[in-house]
């Protein structure tokens, strides 16, 4: 968050009298009440960190002005509002500066009692002022390091070209129709699954984009909005072939998030992360080369960032009714060779949801934690 991001534009009310042309008919203002909300706790889009650099560098550019040319864009209550703000959040930082004054009559008595008044005195003043923001730099940007390093958040490598999900029936049958561009085309069960193609935005993919793709898709340009999501949620839900478990997780996610769905990261099911072109009758019942053809959910955030989750049945663990210790260790495997390529993986135990009653506020609070982690 940069100093200026405190300002609005406003009309100047004097540009006329001032005999301004029509192009500065508009003036900075600082937005004074935003910042004051700041002191009860983060704001929408905005955290402590990037709040605290922000202030910080706005309150170090007034003060320098202030005490070389005397000349502060801010009046003495805007920098004051600045300074008890910045002080609120570097406390809540764990960040205690010693700021000795509070206003910009207090920084000249400051100056004048530490002898940094006369010739010089303006050096004396940007040294100082040096001396008291850049350790607040310093430390807010370890903090940033350490937020990113322990949330353990990054992009996975490479651009998104298809997601093909959601198949009702049998494995689509796909071919290269351009090897060199990466190019494919679904040439039998096209009506069974679904291709996602459009770019992926630097949002990820929401559900409004989704919705908007389906429109298109499904020739669905005369309904609403609310028709055509609920025609897209009929249709996922489809493609979870009576599995129970996997359409509460869905519907609980969908629910959740009913009021506001739009901005929302789309939670697709039964996504394609591997393709092996042979079934497992083609191959003699031997397992794929390919591990994993399709993961139970995927989740596209900012950033790059994709989180699969899964919903392990006794088929993921278990040969019959008998525990399977290299079933496990198949899936382990897999599930370190995904976060090695920058995927995250969340499981759940089919045991974990079979009482919706306990099921249902347990997956909110994950989803709430998930969206909050990583910015959905």
């Amino acid at each position: 968050m940069r100093a200026s991001d405190f300002f609005t534009e406003e009309e100047d009310p004097e540009w006329a009298a001032k005999g301004l042309d029509p192009e500065h008919r508009m003036r900075s203002v600082l937005d004074v009440a935003s910042i004051d909300r700041l002191r009860g706790g983060p704001q929408a889009g905005t955290d402590d960190i990037e709040a605290a650099y922000g202030l910080a560098q706005l309150a170090s550019e007034e003060l320098e002005e202030f005490g070389t040319r005397g000349e502060p864009r801010l009046s003495n209550e805007e920098i004051t509002a600045v300074l008890r703000t910045l002080r609120t959040i570097l406390r809540r930082l764990d960040i205690n500066p010693d700021i000795p004054f509070r206003d910009f009559p207090g920084f000249r008595g400051y100056w004048s009692e530490q002898g940094m008044s006369g010739p010089g005195g303006w050096a004396a003043r940007r040294g100082y002022l040096n001396n008291l923001f850049n350790p607040i730099f310093t430390r807010l940007d370890e903090l940033d390091d350490e937020r990113k390093t322990s949330t353990g958040v990054r992009g996975v490598d490479g651009q998104l070209k298809n997601i093909i999900f959601a198949s009702t029936r049998f494995k689509p049958v796909i071919v290269l129709r351009d090897a060199i561009n990466n190019v494919i085309e679904v040439t039998r069960g096209a009506e069974f699954c679904l291709v996602y193609d459009r770019p992926l935005q630097a949002a990820g993919l929401t559900w409004g984009e989704l919705v908007d793709w389906w429109r298109a898709v499904a020739g669905l340009n005369d309904e609403t909005d609310l028709d055509v999501a609920h025609a897209l949620y009929e249709r996922l839900l489809a493609s979870m072939n009576e599995n129970q478990a996997e359409q509460l997780v869905f519907r609980t996610y969908c629910e959740r998030y009913a009021n506001e769905p739009r901005a929302l990261p789309a939670l697709l099911p039964q996504v394609y992360l591997h393709y092996d072109p042979l079934t497992l009758r083609q191959r003699g019942g031997r397992p794929s080369v390919l591990m994993r053809e399709r993961m139970d959910f995927l989740l596209l955030f900012p950033g790059n960032a994709r989180v699969v989750i899964e919903v392990d049945g006794r088929q993921h663990y278990a040969e019959g009714t008998v525990a399977s210790p290299r079933l496990y260790g198949e899936m382990m495997a897999e599930d370190r060779r995904l976060r090695l390529h920058g995927y995250e993986v969340y499981r759940f135990g089919g045991f974990e949801l079979a009482n919706r009653d306990t099921a249902i506020p347990m997956l909110r609070s994950f989803f709430d934690d998930l969206l909050a982690r990583y910015g959905g």
